[in-house]
């Protein structure tokens, strides 16, 4: 019989405990498991018979579907490839991310400009201000 591994999210469904008490688990060493690498760190896959042993579950208790876990999820998580479809999918929204960000690029230029203009008519009216009023007799200066 082959060995059957759980994510950390399905163990914790199966066995009614939360993820941070099958992470703990992990971390002593009590669930035998795997570690597969991701460019963002560790995922861990658990025994399924390590879970069972542990928990002391029942076999009827873990052949049913983790709750909150439905087949398209599943395959999700098993399939390792992207189709076609889904990279058009993605393509498309790398795209409709890319115009709004450069409307939103032009809107803060625009507002940069519009900041400009009045911080420049400012510092006039500053220098203005800061200019010595002069009297009437002092025309030789």
């Amino acid at each position: 019989m082959s060995e059957t591994y759980l994510t950390i999210q399905e163990a914790a469904a199966v066995s009614g405990k939360s993820i941070q008490t099958i992470r703990r688990a992990l971390k002593g060493s009590r669930l035998q498991s795997k570690r597969k690498r991701t460019p963002q760190g560790f995922n861990y896959l658990i025994s399924r018979d390590s879970l069972i042993n542990f928990y002391k579950l029942k076999e009827d208790m873990m052949d049913r579907e983790p709750a909150g876990l439905n087949n398209k999820q599943e395959k999700s998580i098993s399939g390792e490839f992207a189709t076609l479809q889904d990279l058009q999918n993605f393509q498309h929204q790398i795209e409709q991310l890319l115009d709004e960000q450069k409307k939103e690029k032009d809107s803060f230029i625009r507002f940069m400009k519009a900041f400009q203009e009045r911080f420049v008519v400012m510092e006039n009216q500053m220098k203005l201000l800061e200019q010595p009023k002069k009297r009437w007799y002092h025309f030789w200066k």
